[in-house]
């Protein structure tokens, strides 16, 4: 599984139809949410998001800026549109980090209320270039048949009114993806054990791959084979090579490997490496721009080949 946002009604589509025909009633905030990977969103369950451009709008690149375009341009400058050619402007990545990053907070219930309950809040993991952190305001919907909470805006952490219900001691703390801060490292001491076969038999992978490459399966493997090398010494010799993301289906801290396939001084895809015992298992591949998607849940990549946008790639179909 992987990490993608698609062409398809999105989750403001779905809740604008939810409001129109009813919608959720449930009214706690700590109530158990269900296991993260499966189809939904949480966050439009929980709270009216307001104004949010639907799918249609992102793909053609209309209508007014939204909340999420209003985030962009509140937090640290960041290209957030990812390596989606027909959707520059539409902040892709940061709607789908926000959507799960969402989900991380009702997991570890980090959505914090306010005394008296009539405001809550959950903390974006951003910052403001001055680095305040940013929060997601919410205030109780009085609206009935909607959702339990209201969208009041995003604030940053000096904001008068943010500060008046929530003091720095009742603030909600950062979302977290592992105990083991050794699960951001690769270790390369380690076994790596690549089911080739597996990767190449999979339709959905070998579409991945170059073009020069889809039609010849056996030098595909062979192409494939000595990119795990290289793969490997890269690490070897830079450790920030290997990209920590995060599985939500798994619930489970990742390695991306760069995987040079035709040109050593370019990265076609990117190896899903998972720790199994005292070995690694390298299972998948993505693309360059899905492996971004996935790996900016934890932080923005600190790496030399995944960056957020390339003038040579095309969009690839989600997983």
């Amino acid at each position: 599984m992987t990490i993608e946002n698609q062409h398809v009604a999105s989750p403001a589509d779905l809740a604008r139809l939810k409001q129109h025909f009813g919608g959720v009633t449930s009214s706690s905030v700590t109530r158990p949410s269900r296991p993260l990977g499966l189809s939904g969103n949480a966050l439009y369950e929980y709270a009216h998001m307001g104004y949010v451009r639907s799918s249609a709008s992102l793909r053609d690149g209309t209508g007014d800026p939204d909340i999420f375009d209003r985030l962009a341009g509140m937090a640290e400058p960041e290209n957030w549109d990812g390596r989606e050619p027909e959707a520059m402007g539409g902040n892709l990545i940061l709607r789908n980090y926000i959507r799960w990053t969402f989900e991380r907070a009702k997991q570890q219930d980090r959505i914090s209320m306010s005394v008296g309950g009539s405001y809550s809040a959950f903390n974006t993991g951003l910052a403001t270039p001055r680095q305040e952190t940013i929060y997601a305001l919410f205030r109780r919907n009085d609206r009935p048949d909607s959702q339990p909470w209201a969208f009041v805006d995003w604030r940053p952490e000096s904001k008068p009114d943010f500060m008046d219900h929530f003091p720095p001691s009742a603030r909600p703390g950062f979302v977290t993806y592992t105990d083991n801060p050794a699960d951001y490292i690769y270790d390369w001491r380690r076994e790596l054990v690549v089911s080739l076969d597996h990767i190449l038999d999979d339709q959905g992978n070998l579409a991945r791959f170059p073009s020069a490459l889809q039609g010849n399966p056996h030098l595909a493997r062979m192409a494939l084979k000595g990119a795990v090398d290289g793969a490997q010494d890269r690490v070897r010799r830079n450790y920030k090579a290997a990209v920590p993301s995060w599985y939500p289906a798994r619930d489970t801290v990742q390695l991306l490997l760069p995987l040079s396939l035709l040109d050593a001084g370019m990265v076609d895809l990117a190896l899903v490496v998972s720790r199994q015992g005292e070995f690694y298992r390298g299972h998948t591949v993505l693309t360059t721009a899905m492996a971004y998607n996935n790996a900016r849940l934890l932080a923005r990549p600190d790496s030399d080949w995944l960056q957020p946008a390339a003038d040579d790639e095309v969009r690839d179909e989600a997983d």
